[in-house]
């Protein structure tokens, strides 16, 4: 025990190193750091690579970079937008509904991060204490993203817990509507968060300074869309909608696929990799863009750092974990506890989620080790929302720019504690709930 301990806390400080150096792309490079010293100083043997989430990440990488390099997420970031704006008194709840459901159609939080100030300007114009939605949306976004068919994480989670006899279908049952009771929860709830706008020391000063346009509506010249990029946006989505059927409605996929040889269909993770390749293909061929064009968008960037991010703490974890000596040890010591007291995984989830800011990463850590200590897999993805405490070091892009975004100083990064864990404890009830009745 006291070896597989020191092993821990190594891989703990090189993790929480890396954040500080680099961030995501620090917490991969320093963790493979860390298997250096534990294959050759404690000379445990290799665990197995994250190859399909490394595959995943790939995948949605290009067919998301051509989305955003042929125009088709600035024309969905328009079409967000306007209906964020249409009910400018209603934002704490609209925002976070419209961040959600298009992050979990795009799979990615920079549309959050691009409609940030949007949010921002129309709570102003409502005199709503732009916190309120600020807050609501960046949570939003990132349970989004683990419903999403088109994000890593979400899909690296179904591949695992596919190992146990868990569906795509009885994933997205679970996840989305927690997701989506969460996320209406945390508006009702942010609705009593702090004082009204109009009662703020700095809203009254910037008022009187004239430099609030407080009545000024929301008509706006509306920006000239291509083809292509309506086209892209099409065949995006479609490859999405594809993913979803045959994902949800098993008999359509042994209609149209052979089996494998143990009987068994094409797995999730190979349907959501050729489909995402089918979208970029066809958005190559319809708006006759250059695939290397893939390589100065934002979503391509991110993936190329959540990929390393998922292959160092991924095969680290697995290496730790998964060896012999330490697998027998977390057996004994704590299979027999997690088996009776599983929430503790929800602990042990958190506190990783806190340090390793990559949601994908979070998974490929935890979901095994619980997995091999007798967690069901329906109880981790009613969970699966506490790989999204990451606030309480706030390094995450979208959770700053909001801080920053807010010109009333409502909103401090501080303050997505409270809210987080809130939006947590009400989506890991909603999910075990939706499990226990009707699954």
């Amino acid at each position: 025990m006291l070896m597989l301990l020191i092993q821990v806390a190594i891989m703990a400080f090189f993790v929480i190193y890396g954040l500080k150096a680099g961030g995501a792309m620090g917490v991969g490079i320093f963790s493979m750091l860390a298997l250096f010293v534990m294959i050759f100083v404690f000379k445990l043997p290799p665990g197995g690579i994250p190859w399909t989430a490394i595959i995943i990440i790939l995948s949605i990488a290009i067919a998301g970079g051509l989305l955003e390099a042929s125009g088709g997420l600035d024309y969905l970031v328009y079409q967000a937008g306007r209906l964020i704006q249409a009910k400018p008194e209603a934002i704490t709840f609209v925002a976070p509904l419209v961040v959600f459901f298009f992050v979990f159609g795009v799979g990615t939080a920079n549309i959050a991060l691009a409609l940030e100030p949007v949010i921002a300007r129309t709570a102003l114009r409502a005199r709503v204490r732009p916190e309120r939605p600020l807050v609501a949306t960046v949570t939003a976004a990132n349970m989004g993203l683990l419903a999403s068919p088109a994000a890593s994480s979400a899909l690296t989670a179904i591949a695992l817990l596919g190992g146990h006899n868990f569906t795509i279908g009885q994933y997205m049952a679970i996840v989305l509507p927690s997701g989506v009771i969460a996320t209406i929860a945390l508006s009702v709830f942010m609705c009593f968060v702090g004082k009204k706008l109009t009662d703020e020391p700095k809203y009254q000063e910037l008022l009187k300074e004239g430099k609030l346009e407080v009545n000024v509506g929301n008509a706006q010249e509306k920006p000239v869309f291509t083809k292509n990029q309506i086209l892209s946006v099409a065949v995006f989505m479609g490859a999405i909608a594809c993913i979803l059927t045959l994902g949800l409605y098993a008999p359509l996929l042994h209609a149209i696929t052979a089996p494998l040889a143990n009987g068994k269909y094409i797995p999730s993770a190979q349907i959501v990799i050729i489909f995402m390749f089918m979208a970029a293909g066809g958005i190559m061929f319809l708006t006759k863009i250059s695939p290397n064009a893939v390589f100065k968008t934002k979503i391509f960037t991110a993936a190329v750092a959540a990929a390393v991010a998922v292959l160092g703490p991924g095969w680290l974890g697995a290496t730790i974990f998964n060896a012999p000596e330490n697998a027998a040890v977390l057996k004994e010591s704590l299979g027999h506890i997690i088996q009776a007291y599983p929430w503790i995984t929800v602990v042990i989830c958190g506190i990783v989620a806190t340090f390793v800011m990559s949601q994908t990463a979070i998974i490929t850590i935890v979901y095994p080790l619980a997995l091999g200590l007798g967690v069901p897999a329906p109880f981790l993805a009613a969970m699966i929302q506490a790989v999204n405490v990451n606030y309480f070091i706030p390094a995450q892009p979208t959770l700053l720019f909001a801080e920053e975004i807010d010109i009333t100083g409502t909103t401090q990064k501080y303050r997505f504690w409270l809210p987080g864990v809130f939006s947590l404890i009400v989506s890991i009830a909603a999910g075990l709930l939706i499990w226990k009745l009707f699954l």
